[in-house]
């Protein structure tokens, strides 16, 4: 399945206000239509601190986040050092640590995402029943 629309399905699960913050905190708005600074995000949740969303940054919800976005963000680096090995080997320089390097990378970022969707899949399921038995 798609990573970004993993991400994107993971964001409408939550609340407007953290989707918004997701999507400034990480740059994740579409076009020009994102706010830039603190003072501007501020005003289009209608608070006057971020102590909700530092707070929310240690919840076990938002590393998870975390490791989808970077996920998502992991094909544009992995292309962009495949094409630097690629190069290197072309020229006959490889360089295994590189190699080496990228494959952990892959891995790791890998185990984090498929955590994240273990994660958002219980809380997705965990829901479904509670409203399954709040039925009229």
């Amino acid at each position: 399945m798609n990573m970004n629309y993993d991400l994107n399905q993971m964001l409408k699960k939550l609340p407007y206000k953290k989707q918004l913050y997701i999507k400034y905190k990480f740059d994740l708005w579409f076009g020009n239509q994102g706010v830039h600074s603190e003072e501007d995000f501020l005003r289009l949740v209608d608070l006057k601190t971020m102590n909700t969303f530092q707070r929310y940054e240690k919840t076990d919800e938002f590393r998870h986040i975390v490791s989808m976005i970077l996920a998502s963000r992991q094909a544009n680096d992995l292309l962009e050092i495949y094409d630097k090995v690629k190069t290197k080997v072309a020229n006959k320089n490889p360089d295994n640590k590189d190699i080496e390097m990228l494959l952990k990378l892959h891995k790791e970022i890998t185990f984090h995402n498929n955590e994240a969707k273990r994660y958002f899949s219980k809380a997705s399921k965990g829901q479904e029943e509670v409203s399954d038995g709040l039925e009229i």
